[in-house]
């Protein structure tokens, strides 16, 4: 029983190919998977390479230019992606400029922000403070009889 030329010649025509489409298939899908592991590391390095906004911000507002101090937050945060207990102490920290700026209506919007952020987040109680402290300035402000003319 020996094999017969003819079957080995096709089964190496059939073979051969085979191989080809494997090889490719393996090489298309590594390269794949570098792309996908590129694409995630470089993102969270994209997040990283935005700290220099977030550390702008505090040496702006350390040395009392608070609107420029706001912009570099709020560019903070429109460009990274950051978890949102990060996401609710940039917002705090705005909304507590705000307040400086005695800016009691703009300080809500981030202070309430914050709040709907992060439920856990670890400032809950000053955040708290900040949030009565506005609506009080604010409910002070508004006429006591508005029927009165």
């Amino acid at each position: 029983m020996e094999d017969d030329p003819i079957q080995n010649k096709l089964s190496y025509k059939i073979k051969i190919p085979i191989i080809i489409l494997t090889l490719i298939t393996v090489c298309a899908m590594g390269a794949l998977f570098i792309k996908i592991a590129y694409s995630v590391s470089s993102s969270e390095k994209q997040s990283d390479s935005y700290q220099y906004l977030l550390k702008v911000g505090d040496k702006l507002r350390n040395k009392g230019l608070h609107e420029q101090a706001i912009d570099q937050y709020i560019k903070y945060l429109e460009k990274t992606k950051i978890n949102t207990a990060s996401r609710a102490m940039v917002a705090h920290t705005i909304g507590q400029i705000y307040m400086e700026l005695s800016n009691c209506q703009e300080a809500l919007v981030w202070l309430f922000q914050a709040e709907e952020a992060e439920k856990t987040y670890h400032r809950t109680d000053e955040l708290k403070k900040h949030i009565d402290t506005c609506l009080t300035k604010i409910n002070s402000l508004k006429p006591n009889n508005l029927n009165a003319r």
